[in-house]
């Protein structure tokens, strides 16, 4: 042990062990302060004054009232009537019914609560005409999309009017049964790729063998019922509270499928705009049929300018949702389209402003021509519409999938959790009214309320502003349509066909997209493009449920919560110190993660973290520990639940103090700037018990009691120390000695000689594992003990104690143990009585532990 420390002399004592032990004299020692009576405060001046010292106040001299001279006071006797203001009842009276106005305010602050102006009318005209601008181009797009199979093209303004009807109904019925107010629906790309598959085999199955005045209610009624069946099945889905439940869901893997459904937009494109008209019955004879009908030169000219358009918006819109900036190009687009079209005396520049062909007659049908027209119900092909109706049940898996992921971006923009299965609910019903006006089905637009959003549209006023002026659009369809090129709605839909790959085959890949992930992503992708939209969308959601299956654990995401006034770090601290915990350590609430975390995962620990916050009768909570030790791995989606999270934690002003987190937990934290540095909302720690001495630091910093008046061993002695009379008679038999930074008071394995009692610095206690690791298992302060157990067991040093800073200890050798317990066995009694206490209180403490994990 030489050279370990470096002792000093204390004085009247002995510094050797070697030196004769000195007589120990008890009578020198501290007397026990008597209990004091009550007491007695002079009303004329206030001070305290001790019953027995006379009748007159010592420092006024004014008469005394004995205690027994205070009378009881009854509740009776008080009078407040002075208090109460005229006008009405007051609180304490019977006929009091509380404040009337309490539930309007209430109301008035609730952000779920129905406001058509919310976020005030100006901005939602803006957004909500910038927003049904933008609607009318896409929808006109996607009525291409879906008249793009051969023969289809004569049913063009039937399509376009069933188009604008779902956009109409979708945005002025969903602004009033969403609770997202700013959240816009309409015919959507993936649902549009799917319809248009529906539509195109329903065709190609009745043109054989039925007539031709047959097979146009057979579509209408079939777009009508595939309205109707994905909301029926979202709004059951929502009527037995199943949403949450659809998070589970790894996406990316389903998301492969959505990215083949891009390739099928891109190729329905170039179908349109170069009248290719392939054969869709299987991928092999669709490549064959493409390779033969394309036109090198002719094809060029005729996709070139929709082809350069669509990769122009692409990349123009790559980093950004900004819908007035999107609408400004197409604008300007379809200005110098006519433009040149005017201008240009080259044959080809001026085609660049020839309008999409239609058949002859109308260029749209509007919903009341199609009621009034002779087509009558029996015309309509049931069995044709049963047998494609897979199609259907592929529109309502879609919806399900992308509604859940577009609202949870909505709620991560909009810093405020929505109700899953309340938004399934709005949209079943939008679907089931659109499709009884003959509208094709709809789903949430992230794009368009994305930028609704950020245009000011706060409120439900900017969805039906954007129903409205496609209304407008729709009467007046045959002067508008002529005036936009066809290069421009054929470069939209390239853009959107893009979009869909980029999106759901890069954009969902987050720090948390692992390798196995990936390759499902990749394989469900190469699936829909060779085996079809129907396979893949089956064999997507198939593997999705397997690995979901698989992944899931039996328990909940939360093992179990703790309160840091009941589980503390591994760190001994003076007895002033731990009372401050013990009160104010309600601050600190711990959660300990487990198994898989999916972004339902994510949403369970989210609730419960509201839970927390919302808790009235508790501390206001400031730091949140998630240990994360207990974590299996992550979806790539859960990176949406820790962007949720940390809204969370800024508009609660909560510190989240994330422990064990895995390599990807941590550089997607860092990567976003949630952690990685001093002010970053996220801290991170190697394990829990770091993360709780951070965090009660803190507590302790904030009560004025982290840095505490350096005290000397008896005074931190005397709260604890049973005997406190004894406390001088014990120092006289302790050794002082000086510990410096870094240095070694014993080793682990080290026979046992001596027991330590700390009066100032920390120190360490590590345990050295057989593989050269070394573990902290607690920290020690002023007034700890350690070494104890090794006096009286007699066995090697369990672990090794390493100062962390310059340490005053006192020793007490097991030599002069035995010389005390001979001369002074009061003294001994006293000792054996504090370390039984200590211990004591030490394995209640673990006991404590214990069953909080175990709970």
């Amino acid at each position: 042990m030489a050279g370990d420390r470096v002792p000093e002399k204390a004085p009247s004592r002995a510094a050797e062990d070697d030196e004769p032990l000195q007589p120990i004299n008890l009578d020198d020692g501290m007397a026990v302060e008597p209990e004091r009576a009550e007491d007695v405060i002079c009303t004329a001046c206030g001070h305290a004054q001790a019953q027995g010292s006379g009748l007159k106040c010592s420092s006024c001299g004014a008469l005394l009232d004995s205690i027994e001279a205070v009378p009881e006071v009854d509740e009776s006797e008080i009078d407040v009537s002075d208090l109460a203001e005229p006008g009405g009842p007051e609180v304490w009276d019977a006929d009091f019914k509380g404040d009337e106005g309490a539930a309007d305010l209430e109301n008035a602050s609730d952000p779920d609560r129905w406001r058509l102006l919310r976020g005030g009318k100006a901005l939602n005209l803006y957004a909500g005409i910038v927003s049904g601008l933008l609607s009318l181009f896409f929808v006109y797009s996607l009525s291409l999309l879906a008249a793009s199979q051969g023969g289809m093209h004569q049913y063009l303004p039937f399509l376009l009017g069933t188009a604008l009807t779902g956009v109409i109904v979708g945005s002025i019925c969903f602004s009033f049964l969403s609770r997202i107010p700013f959240a816009l629906v309409g015919p959507e790309t993936v649902l549009t790729a799917v319809l248009f598959l529906f539509i195109g085999g329903m065709y190609r199955h009745m043109s054989e063998t039925f007539a031709p005045e047959l097979i146009l209610p057979t579509i209408l009624a079939g777009i009508s019922v595939a309205a109707l069946l994905t909301g029926l099945s979202l709004l059951l889905l929502a009527r037995f509270r199943l949403g949450e439940f659809i998070r589970f869901i790894p996406l990316q893997i389903v998301g492969g499928a959505i990215g083949g459904v891009g390739v099928f937009v891109l190729v329905g494109a170039f179908a349109w705009m170069g009248c290719l008209n392939p054969d869709w019955s299987n991928v092999y004879s669709l490549g064959l049929s493409l390779a033969s009908n394309f036109d090198l030169n002719q094809d060029l000219n005729t996709m070139g300018p929709s082809v350069i358009f669509g990769l122009f918006l692409f990349f123009a819109m790559f980093r950004t949702k900004n819908s007035l900036f999107l609408l400004a190009l197409i604008l300007a687009a379809v200005g110098a389209g006519n433009g040149v079209g005017v201008w240009a005396t080259d044959s080809t520049l001026k085609d660049l402003a020839a309008p999409v062909p239609f058949p002859e007659g109308s260029l749209l049908v509007h919903l009341v021509e199609v009621l009034r027209s002779p087509l009558l119900f029996s015309d309509i092909q049931w069995a044709v519409i049963k047998s494609h109706s897979l199609y259907i049940g592929a529109m309502v898996v879609l919806a399900v999938l992308t509604v859940m992921y577009r609202i949870t971006r909505l709620e991560i923009m909009r810093g405020k959790e929505s109700d899953l299965n309340r938004e399934y609910a709005a949209l079943g019903v939008t679907n089931m009214v659109s499709g009884l006006c003959c509208g094709m089905p709809v789903s949430l637009s992230y794009g368009r309320s994305a930028g609704s959003y950020a245009a000011g549209g706060r409120g439900p006023l900017a969805g039906i502003v954007a129903g409205l002026v496609c209304g407008v659009g729709l009467f007046y369809a045959d002067v508008v349509l002529p005036m936009i090129p066809r290069f421009v709605p054929e470069g939209l839909l390239v853009y959107a066909g893009l979009d869909l790959i980029r999106d759901w085959g890069f954009r969902t890949r987050s720090s948390f997209t692992g390798r196995a992930d990936l390759w499902l992503l990749r394989l469900t992708f190469a699936a829909t493009i060779l085996l079809g939209l129907l396979e893949g969308i089956g064999f997507g959601v198939v593997l999705a449920l397997m690995v979901t299956v698989s992944r899931a654990g039996r328990g909940g995401v939360v093992r179990n919560q703790l309160s840091g006034s009941q589980h503390s770090s591994n760190v001994d601290r003076a007895s002033a110190q731990q009372r401050i915990l013990k009160e104010y350590g309600d601050h600190i609430h711990i959660m300990r993660v487990q198994g898989f975390l999916f972004l339902g995962s994510m949403e369970r620990l989210l609730k419960a973290v509201r839970a927390r916050l919302e808790e009235r009768n508790r501390l206001s909570l400031d730091y949140l520990v998630l240990d994360f030790r207990q974590v299996d791995g992550f979806a790539s989606t859960s990176g949406l639940g820790f962007a949720k999270l940390h809204r969370l934690a800024e508009e609660g002003g909560v510190q989240v103090v994330i422990t064990s987190a895995p390599l990807e937990l941590e550089t997607h934290l860092v990567s976003l700037g949630y952690a990685g540095d001093e002010d970053g909302q996220f801290r991170i720690f190697f394990n829990l018990d770091y993360a709780l001495e951070w965090c009660e630091n803190c507590v302790l910093d904030a009560e004025g009691m982290l840095e505490m008046r350096r005290r000397t061993l008896p005074e931190l002695l005397v709260p604890i120390f049973p005997e406190t009379r004894y406390i001088p008679a014990l120092m006289k038999a302790l050794q002082r000695d000086v510990v410096r930074a870094g240095e070694t008071v014993f080793r682990q394995g080290d026979g046992s000689d001596a027991m330590y009692f700390v009066e100032s610095g920390r120190l360490d206690v590590e345990l050295e594992l057989a593989d050269g690791r070394i573990v902290r298992l607690k920290k020690v302060g002023p007034g700890a003990v350690f070494g104890e157990m090794g006096i009286y067991t007699l066995s090697p040093r369990s672990a090794t104690i390493r100062a962390a800073e310059k340490c005053v200890l006192y020793r007490l050798t097991l030599r002069r143990l035995e010389a005390i317990e001979a001369r002074a066995p009061r003294l001994v009694t006293a000792i054996n009585r504090f370390l039984v206490n200590l211990l004591s209180a030490r394995l209640a403490a673990s006991n404590a532990r214990v069953r909080d994990l175990m709970s």
